[in-house]
Parts: C-alpha cells; structure tokens; sequence
C-alpha cells in the first residue's frame, strides 16, 4: 500500500546505506571520510599506508593515489604510477661520460651541391 506524505518516515536500515555494488555512500560517510582526511592533513592522525608499507602523503591528489578501477588495487598507493615493464640500468655518478670531445675534424669546405653562401644542403644558391 502507499503512504501517506504526512506519515512516520520509515529510516532505511544500516544495511542499506552504502551499496557495495554502486559506490553509493551516506552523507555520513562523506562526512567521516572528510574529517579523516583533514585530520591526517593536519598530523594529528598518523599517514595511511600502502600495500608495501610506505607512508602515503596525504597532500597527494586522491585521483593520484587511487589506481584505475581496472587494475584491482586493494587500497590507496603510488605503485600503479611506475613503469614496471622497462628495467634499464641506472647511471651511477661514477660511471665517465666523455663530453665535449671533437668527433672529427672541422670542414674547411663546402659539400658538393651545397649553397655557396652558407653551406646548408636544404637549398642551393
């Protein structure tokens, strides 16, 4: 039967109020979830962590920190920020890097079919 709009309101059970299958959460939630994130901000709450055990740094954007839906991360981190497929080998500061050496020596002149005036192949004059 339908109710009348001066009726007792009925409250939606606990059971109700957040869908895990929509994402849908109360205002209550959003509340909880502000304030947590204001008071990590602010020191008071100790950083959360992620799946290695690093600290996260709350002043990171959330769409940073959330990884895509589609790659099934199990809470906040960075780790689906780094390229894992390209494992290249890393300078040292050691390693030498031979810099401003000659490769040959200087042209003294121009190439055949090159500008008289400049010397650039891109044209002719």
């Amino acid at each position: 039967p339908l109710e009348r709009l001066d009726g007792p309101r009925r409250e939606t059970p606990a059971l109700f109020a957040v869908c895990p299958m929509s994402g849908l959460k109360s205002s209550e939630d959003r509340r909880r979830e502000r304030e947590l994130e204001e008071a990590r901000k602010a020191g008071t709450i100790p950083a959360e962590r992620d799946a290695d055990g690093n600290e996260i740094n709350p002043h990171i954007p959330q769409f940073m920190a959330q990884a895509p839906w589609y790659l099934n991360a199990e809470g906040p981190g960075l780790k689906h920020q780094k390229n894992l497929k390209q494992k290249g080998q890393v300078a040292s500061a050691t390693d030498f890097k031979p810099r401003g050496q000659k490769a040959g020596p200087a042209a003294t002149y121009f190439r055949k079919g090159a500008c008289t005036n400049c010397g650039a192949m891109t044209h002719s004059t």
